[in-house]
């Protein structure tokens, strides 16, 4: 067990224990000092993400190899969603794909997500403002020139839906990936209830603009919030 695959698994069980993700679905991983990958695998013996451990990581080299693993243990299938990011987005160490319901419905409908939150939650709103594009096909990310796809749509975003399919983000660590699926899905869900009162009013330019400043969040409040989900999905488990 090292420290990145636990940190690689843990961002996955709150993922998991969050309701982010179906089943076995979906996927985080990390980018380590030496340029392998560690990425939290399939196989037989796996745990779906709401039960990972650093046993169901594997790590493998920037060409998809597998170099260290347990018995049965494989690269998960789009593997090339990961690899294709690296390649493209040098200031990204992690990337999270799973299937969370209601983003997966925005990319559905083609129904924008809109800044309709400010000192709410100003995490959020500088994830949108960033962008959040939409991969337009539904296939299995299986082969480097799909990954490729996904990387050029993600763009220099921090977050992409992907149609009928779910979603990828990227952050500095397996922590921010995840958090940035969480803040999105929040997003997403605050507009679907807005919309069932009425018609949503956007947030004023002006004050938008000086909540998300310089677009990024501070390193003690992404540790902050993740902390927060830590406890959380911890009491979650301890109530089963």
């Amino acid at each position: 067990m090292t420290p990145a695959a636990e940190r690689v698994a843990a961002a996955c069980r709150v993922l998991g224990r969050l309701g982010l993700t179906r089943e076995p679905a979906g996927h985080i991983s990390m980018l380590l000092d030496d340029g392998t990958v560690a990425v939290k695998a399939r196989g037989p013996s796996e745990s779906g993400l709401r039960f990972a451990g650093a046993e169901d990581v594997v790590v493998v080299d920037r060409d998809g190899t597998l170099l260290s693993g347990g018995p049965g243990l494989t690269a998960p299938q789009e593997l090339a969603i990961h690899l294709a990011v690296y390649r493209a987005r040098p200031d990204v160490t992690s990337v999270a794909h799973v299937h969370p319901l209601m983003p997966v419905l925005f990319g559905i409908c083609d129904v924008p997500l809109l800044p309709v939150i400010g000192a709410y939650d100003p995490y959020a709103l500088r994830l949108l403002a960033r962008g959040v594009p939409t991969f337009e096909r539904s296939v299995l990310v299986t082969t480097p020139s799909l990954g490729d796809e996904v990387a050029a749509v993600l763009g220099a975003s921090a977050a992409c839906l992907m149609r009928g399919h779910g979603v990828s983000t990227v952050g500095a660590s397996p922590e921010e990936a995840a958090l940035n699926v969480i803040k999105l899905s929040e997003l997403a869900e605050l507009n679907y209830l807005a919309r069932q009162l009425g018609e949503p009013r956007q947030i004023d330019t002006a004050e938008r603009e000086a909540i998300v400043g310089t677009g990024q969040t501070r390193p003690e409040l992404i540790d902050s919030a993740w902390r927060f989900y830590r406890r959380l999905a911890d009491e979650k488990a301890e109530e089963r």
